[in-house]
């Protein structure tokens, strides 16, 4: 029998007799306890306390209680907040920016990603100045990317100007946007140290006070030119007599020039030294003596007379600019043709270059500063930095002061080189100094396939994760060997080294590649299993997490063939299609 004060507590049948009497009370306020407590009624309905339990995440568990053993993945989609707004509290929003030019997709979430440095710095202003520095080894689209990014802001109304195509990668680009090309070379193309880049016109705009800014910066231009030019020339500066006589001779250039509205060329320069002006003679110090005043002068005559085409640099600097050089159209500076072996001949035309282009802006601005024009926005690209900063002395100055200066001129800035060691690869410490401090001061790094043994050096520029690093370091590996299992191509010497009049013509190309199978074949990127980096980058912007994302070419970019970088190959890919054919 049950005691007076003694619980009943109805036990399954399982765990022994149908009842069982407790006499400790503590047991009932037990967890167990309440597990089998005896059901207690309210109305008609019976609730138990093992029922009255939550679920979990996968629901009852227990046996026959339906807990689910699988969990199906939520279907993502993908849509504007003007379609996804009725959703709420479902929607996530993207982590990808969507402002500026579309680059690709995110390779986590598959959203658009979009990047450019102007857009970057005017509109989300995540960035501090609008510059953007592109790294990655040969070949896995570094080029490509800065291209896609001219293309994009183009089409926003931003001019890009590239001051300085080593390769000529950009010519096509260029061309297909309506701007201006000047090849320079030996034999091809000149640049006018002394061209005014439309200043002279523009000045007659301006109210006066603009207008003797912008000449008086003309002036200061052309000095500072035309005594680099010297400098590379003779491997030491002017002395502090000859900047003087220099100055004084194109003020009077300047003035004779005016009258007549002409634009002088170096000719024109050196005549004003022989004809020994008062102006002229009044720096030079030569006491009245004629003798004593060709005795100066002598030493700055025999270099304009190099600048003339009787020295080192040939006819590159004696005769007018090969095309006109204004802010109107996108513009490109084509070197390509400059040998590799001539470094003063590619730095001195470097300088001449950096000079035209930033007069161009110059004028652009002050234009716009009076209201006449509106405010154009110029994208300067340099890309092979490397190759630029090695150039020669000033090279380094120039790119430095445009990474400090970028906001003031109203610029945007791209650049582009292979490795960081390539920035440490200029000459002389103190250039080296300063070529360091280049991509710490852009806002925006892109990093594509990079060796291992790269990374303790970017990461002093740039914070990466270990992941990072690694993912970096796949990027560069090369492709798979076999393409859809077909036999090796193999390449001869009369492939590489064919003569140049057995090259294909733009026509004959068209030709070829109207049959559907040699379209193909020339369309694929070198393989059909791309290189696993090809196209990959990573956005960072200071310390924040990368963005990866993979760029791959438009219908329109393929057919306008801006992005072939390869062209010297089309004979062999041709003799390679026409053999797979036979077989």
């Amino acid at each position: 029998m049950a005691t007076k004060n003694a619980k009943q507590i109805i036990l399954p049948a399982s765990r022994g007799s149908a009842t069982t009497t407790v006499l400790d009370r503590a047991f009932a306020r037990t967890k167990l306890g309440k597990v089998f407590a005896k059901p207690q009624r309210t109305g008609s309905t019976s609730v138990t306390a093992s029922s009255a339990r939550r679920p979990g995440l996968r629901g009852h568990k227990g046996r026959g209680l339906g807990e689910a053993q699988l969990l199906h993945p939520i279907r993502e989609m993908r849509g504007t907040n003007y379609q996804v707004c009725g959703l709420f509290p479902f929607p996530m929003g993207g982590g990808s920016p969507l402002e500026g030019v579309p680059l690709g997709r995110n390779l986590l979430s598959g959203e658009p990603v979009c990047c450019d440095p102007i857009s970057w710095f005017l509109k989300l202003r995540v960035i501090s100045n609008p510059s953007a520095f592109v790294m990655a080894n040969p070949g896995l689209g570094k080029s490509s990317l800065l291209r896609r990014m001219a293309i994009g802001l183009a089409a926003f109304g931003v001019w890009p100007l590239i001051l300085g195509d080593i390769k000529g990668e950009h010519v096509a680009m260029i061309e297909h946007l309506g701007g201006a090309v000047l090849p320079l070379g030996r034999g091809v193309g000149h640049i006018n140290p002394l061209d005014d880049c439309g200043a002279v016109a523009a000045a007659k705009l301006l109210s006066p006070a603009r207008a003797e800014e912008l000449l008086d910066e003309l002036h200061s231009r052309r000095r500072s030119l035309i005594a680099s030019l010297i400098a590379i020339l003779r491997k030491k500066p002017l002395d502090e007599r000859e900047e003087s006589i220099l100055d004084r001779c194109l003020t009077v250039l300047e003035a004779r020039h005016a009258e007549s509205g002409t634009v002088p060329v170096m000719a024109d320069l050196r005549q004003v030294l022989q004809d020994k002006p008062v102006q002229v003679r009044e720096v030079a110090l030569d006491r009245g003596d004629d003798a004593r005043y060709e005795d100066i002068t002598e030493g700055l005559e025999s270099s304009l007379n190099s600048l003339c085409g009787s020295g080192a640099f040939g006819q590159m600097f004696a005769h007018p600019s090969t095309n006109r050089i204004d802010a109107s159209r996108p513009m490109v500076f084509d070197l390509s043709r400059i040998s590799q072996t001539e470094s003063d001949l590619r730095a001195a035309t470097l300088m001449a270059c950096w000079s035209a282009g930033f007069g161009t802006v110059t004028t652009s601005n002050m234009l716009a500063d009076d209201g006449v024009i509106e405010r154009q926005r110029f994208l300067v690209i340099l890309d092979e930095l490397w190759n630029t900063l090695a150039a020669g002395p000033g090279i380094v100055d120039q790119v430095n002061a445009l990474t400090r200066l970028n906001r003031e001129w109203g610029v945007g800035q791209i650049m582009a080189s292979h490795t960081p060691s390539d920035l440490m690869a200029v000459r002389g410490e103190e250039d080296r100094a300063k070529a360091k401090g280049i991509m710490d001061r852009c806002g925006i790094k892109i990093l594509g396939g990079l060796a291992k043994s790269e990374m303790p050096l970017l990461t002093e520029s740039v914070p990466l994760s270990m992941r990072e690093q690694e993912q970096l370091a796949i990027w560069q590996d090369p492709p798979a060997w076999n393409r859809r299992g077909d036999e090796a191509l193999e390449y001869t010497n009369d492939d590489v080294y064919a003569p140049t009049d057995q090259a294909f013509t733009d026509d004959e190309l068209t030709q070829w590649l109207a049959d559907d199978e040699n379209a193909a074949w020339y369309f694929d990127d070198r393989t059909t299993t791309p290189p696993p980096g090809q196209g990959k980058f990573f956005i960072k912007v200071g310390s924040r997490a990368g963005i990866p994302f993979s760029m791959e070419f438009t219908p329109t970019e393929r057919r306008s063939q801006v992005h072939d970088t390869e062209k010297k190959w089309h004979e062999a890919k041709s003799r390679a299609a026409q053999e797979r054919g036979e077989r």
